[in-house]
Formats: C-alpha cells, sequence, structure tokens
C-alpha cells in the first residue's frame, strides 16, 4: 500500500510539473507573405508593418511541432497533421505575433483566434473562418472586403472608413459582428442560423435561407429576399 501511494503522489508531482511547464519565445524567418492561413487552435497577433516577422509563444513541446511555412505567398500555420494534437499532448496556449507589410487574405480552420487591434489598411481583403475560430480587427480600412463564415465561427470588424464593396456568406451558426463599421454596397448570404449586424450606406442586397437574422444600419435601397424564419431588421 505504501508503495502504491508513494507512485501515485509522484505522479501527480509529474503531472503538476507538466501543466507549470514555462513556454518559451521563438522567433523564425518567413519567407514574404501577404495571407494568412491558421490551422491550429492559436491566438495570432496581426500588425502590419515595414517587415515580415514571425514570433511564437508557446511550450516547448509545442514549438517543436508547430510548422511554418509560405506557399504562394500564404502562411501556413499548423501541425503535421490533423490529429497529431489530440493523439499526442495537449500544447497549452499558443500566442503568435505576426507582421507584415500587405495584408489581403485571413482564413481559419478550427479554434484559431486572429486579433489586430491596430489599423489594418488595404486595397482588397478575403477573409474565411471554418470551424469556431474568429477574426477581430479591430480598424479596418478597405475598398473590397469578401467575408465567408462555415460552421460557429465569428468575424468582427469595426472601422472609420467606408468599402466601396463587402460580401457576407453564412453557412451554420456563425456571425459577422459589424455595426460599428460601413460598406456602399452590402450583400448578405445567410443558409442556416447566422447573423449579420452591419451599416449599409448605398444598397443591402439580402437572401436568407433558415433561421438566419440580418440587422442593419443606414438608409440603403433594398433587395432581400427570406425563406424561412429568419428577419431583417432596421436597428433603431
Amino acid at each position: 500500500m505504501k508503495t502504491r501511494l508513494t507512485t501515485a503522489f509522484v505522479l501527480f508531482v509529474f503531472i503538476l510539473t507538466g501543466i507549470q511547464v514555462k513556454a518559451d519565445n521563438q522567433t523564425r524567418k518567413v519567407d514574404p507573405f501577404n495571407e494568412i492561413s491558421l490551422r491550429i487552435g492559436a491566438n495570432v497577433h496581426l500588425e502590419q508593418g515595414t517587415k515580415h516577422s514571425l514570433e511564437i509563444v508557446a511550450k516547448p513541446s509545442a514549438l517543436e511541432e508547430i510548422i511554418t511555412e509560405v506557399k504562394d505567398g500564404k502562411l501556413i500555420i499548423r501541425f503535421p497533421n490533423k490529429n497529431y494534437l489530440w493523439k499526442t499532448f495537449q500544447p497549452g496556449e499558443i500566442t503568435i505575433y505576426v507582421t507584415a507589410p500587405e495584408i489581403v487574405g485571413l482564413g481559419i480552420s478550427g479554434s484559431g483566434d486572429i486579433i489586430a487591434d491596430d489599423e489594418i489598411k488595404t486595397k482588397i481583403l478575403d477573409m474565411a473562418v471554418s470551424g469556431s475560430g474568429s477574426i477581430k480587427l479591430s480598424e479596418l480600412t478597405a475598398e473590397r472586403v469578401k467575408s465567408a463564415i462555415s460552421g460557429s465561427g465569428d468575424i468582427v470588424v469595426a472601422g472609420k472608413n467606408a468599402a466601396q464593396d463587402l460580401s457576407i456568406t453564412i453557412s451554420g451558426s456563425g456571425n459577422f459582428k459589424g455595426m460599428d463599421y460601413s460598406a456602399d454596397d452590402v450583400s448578405i448570404k445567410i443558409a442556416g442560423s447566422g447573423n449579420v449586424g452591419i451599416e449599409a450606406n448605398k444598397n443591402l442586397y439580402i437572401r436568407l435561407a433558415g433561421s438566419g437574422n440580418v440587422t442593419y444600419k443606414g438608409k440603403p435601397l433594398i433587395d432581400q429576399s427570406v425563406a424561412g424564419s429568419g428577419s431583417v431588421r432596421s436597428a433603431k
């Protein structure tokens, strides 16, 4: 019995020590890129700057397995394969700091987040979330914006400068939160229970199939079609 208790205590100490493993910082060299594809459960803090840079903060065991590669101008952040994480280890919190002069595409597959606290300025921005992750842009300045959500993820956008064109497509229960953002021409397509909040200045095109909802600000010309229990309403 004493041997069993001693063994149990040693295992407990080992587990506790593993939980308290200190995170390491690692700076990696990257080729030029203007798109990001996040495929792991990490928090990516994005900043627009004069050079390309990448820094990862994570447990050493996670750092060893995170792959960062640039293909056709796209920075891909991933593990060796989709099942590797759950079969071998729990990585804990992973934080990644990314800087790039130009950003034209942001994509998430899974539960990761891409966050930009400072202004992102670009002519065209294509955003896509597949899964439960989120993209959060505190100050976006762009001419044309395209966003697609598949699953339960969110895209949250704010900005003082209106876009010319904004396209929003939701398949599932995801949300586009843009009540602090505006565009001249807005196109919204929802299949499922997703929700959209946006300000439209000139034209608002809406197609709803399911229980999704659209809340808008402004006084645009509206072309809408609703099939199901979804709704379109003006914010008061």
